[in-house]
């Protein structure tokens, strides 16, 4: 079975580095779920071997803040971003 390929310029954790931080509240779809984006917070680790990239964003239909991890796996998942 073939996977289908993902542009890597419409993922969370490119949208993070290059959308987030130039443009204000912008609305995203991760999977079915639509979030805002809030703040992107860079997270130095206790053991000094490096930083966390953290994304806090409004979860629509859970109707609360969320923070997501965007070094993990979701990172590298697609997103559609509705408005900029």
């Amino acid at each position: 079975m073939a996977t289908k390929k993902i542009d890597e310029k419409n993922t969370l954790k490119y949208a993070v580095a290059f959308y987030f931080c130039t443009l204000g509240k912008i609305n995203f779809m991760l999977g079915n779920k639509m979030y805002q984006h809030i703040d992107t917070v860079c997270d130095q680790r206790e053991d000094g071997r490096g930083f966390n990239t953290c994304e806090v964003v409004y979860n629509y239909k859970a109707q609360k803040y969320e923070v997501l991890n965007v070094d993990t796996e979701i990172g590298n998942k697609e997103i559609t971003i509705l408005n900029n």
